[in-house]
């Protein structure tokens, strides 16, 4: 068989062309992906006594004020003596503070303690994103807290770190890509 020389070219042409376009498709998305806010504290459990609190990252101080016999726990987040948002919770409910859209604590009441020494308030699980107005924290060893207070160093939550619809392109791709190599290669 005679191969036409301008044939093989266009073919060539063309197979470059895919294949840019292929490696296109699978890079923008690597770039494209939206990036997370990074986070500070990823689903810990953090323990604090009424009347104490807990110094989280970047300088936030969250304090537990008060339990009341009803059950419901008055809790303070503040910043440089600054009080941000305080409120009662109850077993299973989330604090959640954001700032000009951006989300910085979501933490879960697990549960209240009663004692005759004090109460103690355990929440499950805890995340600190980082606030881009403030300075990035050091990093610090999580299992030493700064107050005391236990900290599971192992989340209950994994981290979703995958980049939403790159599998499906990466195959979609690779099936691209054999069925070009498939007309490239087929004799005429």
């Amino acid at each position: 068989m005679v191969w036409d020389v301008r044939y093989s070219r266009n073919n060539r042409i063309r197979f470059l062309v895919s294949f840019l376009f292929i490696l296109l498709l699978l890079v923008l998305p690597v770039f494209g992906a939206q990036v997370k806010d990074e986070v500070l504290i990823d689903g810990a459990n953090i323990f604090i006594e009424t009347e104490s609190f807990w110094e989280f990252n970047q300088g936030y101080v969250f304090i537990v004020k008060d339990v009341s016999e009803d059950g419901g726990v008055w809790v303070e987040l503040s910043l440089e003596d600054v009080s941000l948002k305080d409120e009662v919770l109850y077993e299973g409910d989330i604090f959640v503070y954001s700032r000009d859209s951006i989300e910085l604590f979501n933490m879960t009441v697990d549960t209240i303690y009663y004692g005759p020494g004090g109460d103690l308030v355990t929440f499950k699980p805890v995340f600190q994103y980082l606030d881009p107005s403030l300075p990035a924290p050091v990093r610090v060893n999580p299992e030493i807290s700064q107050n005391g207070s236990d900290i599971s160093p192992e989340p209950d939550v994994t981290p979703d770190n995958s980049i939403p619809g790159f599998c499906l392109i990466t195959a979609m791709s690779c099936m691209v890509i054999l069925f070009i190599c498939s007309r490239f290669f087929e004799a005429k």
